[in-house]
C-alpha cells in the first residue's frame, strides 16, 4: 500500500513514549494505541490556540470520524513522534491529518480525523469562530 502524499507539510510534531503495556502479544505497538497517540497530538496541537484549555471554551471540536492506515510495525525501543496538521475547515468541522513517524523517517501509521465543533452547553454543532479559522490558517501557513 502506498503512503499518500499530501500538498502541505506537518508543522506540529510531538515525541511519543512507548510503554511496556502498549505492546501486544506479537511484540509490536497495539493498533489501539496509535489512536491514543494521535489524541495526544490533537490535544497538543489545539492547546496552542486556547487560553487555559478546553474547559474555558464555549465550543470545542470533537471527533466525529477517524480512520487509521497502518504501514509498518512499531516496536518498544522505536523512537516515534506524532505529526499533526489541519487539512481543511468547513462551516462547523475540520479535517486533521496525522502521522506516526519513526526516527528514521518511516511512516508507521496515517490517521485522518473529522472533528465537529460543538457548543458545550447544548451539544449542537456550531460554526468554528473566525478567530480559530485565522489562527489555524496562520499556523498552517495556508488558507484553510
Amino acid at each position: 500500500m502506498e503512503i499518500p502524499q499530501l500538498p502541505f507539510e506537518f508543522r506540529h510534531r510531538i515525541p511519543l513514549q512507548i510503554r511496556f503495556n502498549d505492546i501486544d502479544v506479537f511484540g509490536h505497538l497495539n493498533n489501539a494505541v496509535y489512536v491514543q497517540f494521535m489524541d495526544m497530538g490533537k490535544l497538543s496541537y489545539f492547546k496552542q490556540f486556547m487560553n487555559g484549555g478546553f474547559e474555558h471554551e464555549p465550543s470545542v471540536p470533537v471527533v466525529a470520524d477517524i480512520h487509521c492506515t497502518f504501514y509498518a510495525p512499531t516496536y518498544i525501543d522505536d523512537k516515534i513522534e506524532c505529526h499533526t496538521a489541519v487539512e481543511s475547515i468547513s462551516n462547523s468541522s475540520l479535517v486533521l491529518e496525522q502521522r506516526i513517524i519513526g526516527s528514521d523517517g518511516s511512516v508507521k501509521c496515517c490517521g485522518r480525523t473529522v472533528m465537529v465543533n460543538i457548543d458545550v452547553k447544548t451539544g449542537a454543532s456550531t460554526p468554528l469562530s473566525e478567530e480559530w479559522r485565522r489562527a489555524l490558517s496562520a499556523y498552517e501557513g495556508r488558507e484553510l
